[in-house]
């Protein structure tokens, strides 16, 4: 058992742990973290298996992240688990997020969300479309509203202008 814990302990650094064993399926699962009544994050997921420990894994989820109270950005993904203290969030298979405020979309195919610092973390490959460029790249830093994104390993395309219309 002891070696059990260490293994689960190791983990935590890779993001949350997936629970060893469903106690409970739960259908139109929803949950929200918050910090001093102001909300974090809120995600629904049709499916959700949560372990006896607490942790859940999701199936088809969707996560809405806020900043000062106002959602920022959605996050889908095939499925997600989330550790059991509700805080950690690991993204796993087609992740997307959408920043509301300048339509920013990533992607990539395994996200970790910190509660603690807030931010997204990833070392697999990801693309990232603004409206007037697309970068590619391996590993990323960013914030929840995609407003600070760190690419590690970068390529950039600049998108031509388009003539005007008349």
């Amino acid at each position: 058992m002891p070696a059990l814990a260490l293994a689960l302990a190791s983990c935590a650094r890779e993001g949350p742990p997936a629970p060893l064993e469903a106690s409970q399926t739960m259908q139109e699962f929803a949950m929200t973290q918050t910090a001093k009544g102001v909300r974090i994050w809120a995600l629904d997921a049709p499916v959700a298996r949560v372990s006896l420990e607490g942790a859940a894994v999701l199936d088809h989820p969707e996560i809405r992240f806020y900043r000062d109270g106002r959602h920022a950005s959605t996050a889908r993904s095939l499925t997600a688990t989330v550790r059991g203290d509700g805080k950690d969030v690991a993204l796993v298979g087609q992740v997307v997020i959408t920043s509301l405020s300048d339509k920013t979309v990533l992607r990539t195919e395994r996200l970790d969300y910190s509660a603690e610092t807030e931010r997204f973390r990833t070392e697999e490959a990801v693309v990232v479309e603004r409206p007037d460029a697309v970068l590619h790249g391996r590993g990323l830093e960013a914030d929840a509203t995609l407003d600070n994104i760190t690419i590690y390993h970068q390529e950039t395309r600049i998108k031509a202008a388009e003539a005007p219309k008349r």
